[in-house]
């Protein structure tokens, strides 16, 4: 074999051996390169998991606050609605005191607007020197089941219709159950009007409240030996 061959030969040998090695460096580059990379993410994935954890924080956050609006604003409209409600009944109970009253007894009488509510909470024991405190006191002992002073609350007569008529075979308790009972929903009492002479006293008034307030309820009251006390009424709530 020529010379010229052999040093071609051994040439081409060499040329293949670092064309090798510097693939096998450049491989090696790639490799070290990508190790790096992931070591990256590897070290990056702590703060995507609190990022990701925030970010589902804060749409937990959002759809609690939207369903807590959606609440409120249904709770507005339903209050909204209640109110309406009872502005349009007082407009219609208004309208009917403007008619003459269909019981001739307290035809004669004086009569005066007296727009006065009062909330249950503030129903307490009031006496019996007016006929407004004496109402009070026979709604406050109704509502307590207090039998004693129900009973100082009525005149003779109409205990006497009661013991007659509406508690006739009852006992206490089933007397006072009854009362509580028919006062449970009302949430306070709206005078409307009062007829009043020397000893006689004519309420129109309504409970806020209750199932069926559109219509006036009527209240009679008399004075005897200086206090005044409940004498009759026409109204749908039971032991009153």
């Amino acid at each position: 074999m020529k010379k010229s061959t052999i040093v071609i030969i051994v040439g081409l040998v060499i040329f293949g051996e670092v064309l090798g090695l510097i693939l096998q460096h450049q491989a090696r580059v790639r490799l070290r390169a990508e190790v790096l990379a992931r070591q990256d993410d590897v070290n990056e994935l702590p703060r995507l998991v609190v990022e990701n954890q925030r970010l589902s924080n804060r749409v937990s956050s959002a759809s609690v606050v939207s369903s807590n609006l959606a609440s409120q604003q249904d709770e507005l409209n339903r209050l909204r609605a209640k109110v309406a409600a009872q502005n349009r009944q007082l407009q219609e109970l208004q309208t009917e005191l403007a008619v003459p009253s269909s019981l001739p007894a307290f035809q004669s009488l004086a009569g005066s607007n007296r727009f006065v509510y009062l909330p249950r909470e503030a129903w307490n024991y009031a006496g019996y020197s007016t006929p407004e405190a004496a109402l009070q006191s026979m709604l406050w002992a109704t509502f307590q089941g207090d039998m004693s002073t129900l009973r100082a609350s009525l005149t003779p007569d109409e205990l006497a219709r009661r013991q007659s008529n509406a508690w006739k075979g009852k006992t206490e308790d089933q007397i006072a159950t009854a009362g509580m009972q028919g006062l449970a929903s009302a949430e306070g009492l709206q005078i409307l009007n009062i007829q009043l002479s020397e000893n006689q006293a004519h309420f129109t008034l309504y409970f806020t409240g209750q199932e069926h307030p559109d219509q006036p309820l009527w209240f009679d009251l008399k004075r005897i030996d200086g206090e005044w006390k409940a004498d009759g009424a026409e109204h749908r709530l039971t032991g009153l």
